[in-house]
């Protein structure tokens, strides 16, 4: 478990299209074996020390043939943003992806108040 201990919590949040592949089909849709998509994310403020963050896939559109290999994580977490990463493999089909992004953690200026 980690403790932030402070009275500056900071919270980042976001929502990032991956890839729409649907409309001008590429590489996740018609590709196959590994294939990766890497979506650099700058948060709005920075943050004193390396937040906690939590991603969500929030729209899957997949085709029902295959099946679903996806994985999803956070690369080069700072300060300051991180890369999101998403990884498909095998005859996976994926037109659009979409994820939530969270991220919490001690504000680096204690005179900017984030709206929580």
């Amino acid at each position: 478990m980690r403790r932030i201990d402070t009275n500056w919590l900071g919270v980042a949040e976001g929502y990032v299209t991956m890839f729409d592949h649907w409309s001008e089909a590429t590489q996740m849709w018609d590709g196959i074996g590994e294939r990766q998509v890497r979506t650099p994310i700058v948060f709005e403020g920075r943050f004193a020390s390396i937040p906690v963050l939590h991603l969500s896939p929030t729209l899957i559109d997949a085709h029902s043939d295959t099946y679903l290999r996806l994985n999803i994580r956070a690369e080069d977490v700072s300060e300051d943003g991180f890369t999101l990463t998403v990884d498909v493999w095998d005859d996976t089909r994926i037109a659009r992806l979409g994820v939530n992004w969270q991220a919490l953690g001690p504000l680096d200026d204690p005179d900017e108040k984030w709206d929580v």
